[in-house]
């Protein structure tokens, strides 16, 4: 029994002893699987792996072959790391072959250690693989022999270990493929960019060629066309010609005169294609503008009997801040166009507003609408590029770039251009443009500039006059007409309260707005005219509208005339001459000949700086305009005499008479 106890106490001390070696070869395992888990990369995981195991375990080296693609990579714990073509280790070949570890057993025969059990040691070279698939094999050399039996627990680390390598060389071969891919994108766009640098340049060499050949062309063909306009204007006005002679000087003026049109839009669309359009915004009164638009157009409607309208709401301003000759030269267009393609019908001009997100802007809307031949669906894109027309070629007139400049013109002046047309039913072009408000200080700023009128004729009973409107501006515009010149002046915001002052002041003549709040201007009209001293009070209408049975209810209501919106100051002296008998004293007009400059001469042309001699040299050898009007406003001063011509020089785009002086100076 003694014995039976003994064996049974060895035994239970036995299998404690083997269950405390597996807990602790379990705990270096973990150990291990711990260290690999705290980076991530695959060169880091490597790196971190071999040091762990060397840490942990121990050996004279150790190696890891690992596979990418079609390349086998080799690194050791030293930090020796290349690309192999062949594996010459026949160890680690042969597990490459089999899939299976092997292990090598060292014999030490000279060893100086003490005990026997230090005389050997081994060498372990493991596959790692995640099923079937072999990731690499890692190779420790000489682990010490009490290590021996933590062969058995090795698979559950390297198990783990090819699967992070797994992960991690999926990762860095897909990192590869993708900076290879964005290597070869960079490349193909430094390219794109190469070719489109160079497409760049030699567009803006042939633009820039293009610009100057048609610079030229324009000012080879304006200089002679003016000469022929102005000759043929002066012998108009000979009283020895015939009727005859002057019918065919009356063609020879149009067709030049239609001539030059096609030569400033060749020049216009050279400029706008160089990008030396330059948006020059200033104060300006719209309603002026726009009145002499249309009583410009309005000949040519009716030439072809036409009835040309223009209707404008009663918010539609009198002054803003945008560039007047661009914003004439686009409504120009428009109207020019729809007159040219109406045989029969009208063109009508409708004028709006609408808010803007900019507390100082608004945006003004234009509206052309026609009843001619209209536009096609398919042509109605097509308009609006250079050189190209629609319709029908016996149709076609002109050069085709009015409406591509007007639409160049909007854009840049951030604007819109749109088209609604049907075939045979009229065409709807609407423009949509931004422009500043103009407060009353700059309103009273802009002088109107068609008064000729200095004063009142002396001896005269001043009138009393009534201003009704609630517009502002329509009222401060009037009284700047009106104030200078000493007449009484009272203002009303709408009707009712005119009424009220009438009855108080009675004022010789008002000036009555039609569409305003509380009481519009035809019953405001109505009552005044219903009292007895109303009677003989003249009322003006002032209003936008054009329609013929508008005027009648106005007249019916009791309105002694009728000024259309936006009226001329002229119109508004002209009125108060014919209903109140008011006489003025008219400034008198200046020689044309005292303003016109004279032909510069060599001589004065040297008493220029020898600087400005150059540049004005170069910039009319460019035949740049803008640069040229830049160099004649640096001459200084006391040569305003040589700016006046050289300026003369430059509007009738005579370049070689500028180049002339330079080089005979």
């Amino acid at each position: 029994m003694p014995n039976n106890n003994e064996d049974a106490i060895q035994k239970l001390q036995q299998r404690v002893k083997k269950l405390a070696a597996e807990k602790s070869y379990l705990q270096l395992i973990l150990q291990l699987i711990s260290k690999i888990n705290t980076v991530s990369g695959l060169e880091n995981t490597i790196d971190n792996l071999l040091h762990a195991v060397m840490d942990v375990i121990g050996g004279a080296n150790l190696i890891l072959y690992y596979q990418i693609d079609e390349d086998i990579f080799y690194t050791d714990v030293y930090g020796k790391k290349q690309k192999l073509e062949t594996i010459a280790d026949s160890q680690v070949s042969g597990v490459y072959q089999t899939g299976q570890p092997v292990e090598y057993e060292h014999d030490f025969e000279d060893t100086q250690l003490r005990s026997a059990e230090f005389t050997n040691a081994y060498t372990w070279v493991y596959p790692l693989k995640v099923g079937n698939d072999l990731i690499g094999v890692f190779k420790m050399e000489s682990l010490h022999i009490g290590m021996h039996e933590l062969q058995e627990y090795l698979p559950i680390f390297f198990n783990y270990t090819a699967l992070i390598l797994k992960n991690e060389i999926l990762g860095f071969s897909r990192l590869q493929q993708i900076n290879q891919q964005l290597e070869q994108e960079i490349i193909r766009r430094k390219q794109i960019e190469k070719d489109l640098r160079h497409a760049k340049n030699r567009a803006e060499e042939a633009s820039q060629a293009k610009s100057i050949f048609l610079a030229n062309m324009s000012h080879e063909l304006r200089t002679p066309m003016n000469a022929v306009l102005g000759f043929s204007k002066i012998m108009q006005s000979d009283p020895d010609i015939t009727d005859a002679q002057r019918q065919n000087l009356n063609i020879i003026n149009r067709s030049g005169s239609h001539l030059l049109n096609l030569i400033n839009d060749i020049l216009d669309m050279a400029k706008i294609e160089a990008g030396r359009v330059v948006i020059e915004p200033e104060p300006f009164d719209l309603g002026e503008a726009i009145r002499d638009i249309v009583d410009m157009m309005r000949e040519r409607a009716e030439n072809k009997h036409l009835q040309l309208l223009h209707v404008e709401q009663s918010d539609f301003p009198r002054f803003v801040e945008a560039d007047p000759y661009k914003f004439r030269q686009i409504l120009i267009n428009l109207i020019g166009n729809a007159i040219k393609y109406t045989d029969t019908g009208t063109v009508t001009l409708w004028l709006n507003v609408k808010k803007h997100d900019e507390a100082d802007k608004m945006w003004l809307i234009c509206e052309v609408e026609d009843t001619g031949v209209g536009i096609s669906p398919e042509d109605q894109e097509k308009i609006f590029e250079p050189f190209v027309q629609v319709g029908k070629n016996s149709a076609q007139k002109g050069t085709g770039l009015g409406l591509p400049i007007t639409k160049k013109y909007l854009s840049l002046m951030g604007g819109t251009l749109s088209v609604r047309s049907k075939t045979n039913q009229g065409s709807f072009f609407r423009i949509e443009l931004p422009v500043r408000k103009i407060t009353a200080t700059e309103i009273m700023a802009i002088k109107p500039h068609q008064n000729q009128v200095l004063g009142l004729a002396p001896n005269q009973t001043l009138p009393r006059l009534l201003i009704v409107d609630d517009n502002l501006e329509n009222r401060l515009l009037l009284k700047k007409i009106l104030h200078p010149l000493g007449f009484q002046l009272r203002e009303a915001c709408n009707g009712l309260e005119a009424v009220e002052i009438f009855q108080q002041w009675h004022p010789h003549l008002i000036w009555m707005d039609i569409r305003m709040p509380v009481m519009d201007g035809t019953e405001a009209t109505r009552r005044i005219k219903a009292m007895p001293l109303g009677k003989n009070t003249v009322i003006v209408a002032l209003t936008a509208s054009v329609f013929a049975e508008q005027r009648e209810n106005l007249f019916r209501a009791g309105v002694d005339a009728f000024i259309s919106k936006p009226y001329r100051v002229d119109d508004i002296f002209a009125c108060l001459h014919e209903y109140l008998k008011v006489e003025f004293i008219y400034q008198q007009p200046e020689s044309q000949a005292l303003s016109t400059p004279k032909p510069l001469s060599v001589e004065e042309f040297k008493t220029l700086p020898v600087d400005l001699q150059t540049q004005l040299q170069s910039a009319a050898a460019m035949l740049d305009i803008e640069q040229t009007e830049q160099v004649i406003a640096q001459i200084p001063a006391q040569n305003d005499a040589i700016a006046a011509g050289l300026e003369q020089y430059l509007q009738q785009m005579d370049f070689q008479a500028i180049l002339n002086l330079c080089k005979s100076a």
